[in-house]
């Protein structure tokens, strides 16, 4: 399952997915995975978060990104929600060059039962179709 939060730059996406993934590891049976650019964000995250901070491992295409959490998934089968936060700023490119990632993390969620939360900046509109189908 993939859930996308969605919204104009500066509307709020960064504080509702932290939100969200301190409430979910409140009562996690299993490992929550926090990705970002950096660890600036180690201090608002529950203990029980594992912070990703992608610049350090130097992830910096979807494949890269696609292959470290199925390198994370291969020794930890404990892993039940991945969060990852402004994935075009760390990719550095538009949201409509993701369909390769999208659809990577759509396989890896049904194969290993994992979910994932992304936020993604534009208007609903705006967002191609392999990004709003995850909108609820």
């Amino acid at each position: 399952m993939i859930h996308v939060i969605y919204g104009a730059k500066g509307s709020g996406k960064t504080k509702q997915i932290v939100a969200d993934a301190n409430e979910y590891a409140k009562t996690a049976k299993g490992v929550v995975v926090y990705f970002d650019r950096s660890n600036h964000r180690m201090h608002d995250l529950h203990r029980n978060i594992r912070l990703v901070d992608a610049s350090f491992y130097g992830l910096n295409s979807q494949r890269d990104i696609l292959s470290f959490i199925k390198g994370m998934l291969a020794t930890n089968f404990d892993i039940e929600m991945v969060y990852i936060d402004g994935l075009s700023r760390l990719l550095d490119c538009n949201v409509n060059e993701l369909a390769e990632l999208y659809n990577g993390l759509d396989d890896i969620a049904r194969e290993h039962n994992v979910g994932f939360t992304i936020t993604a900046s534009g208007a609903k509109e705006d967002l191609p179709d392999f990004v709003t189908k995850h909108i609820k």
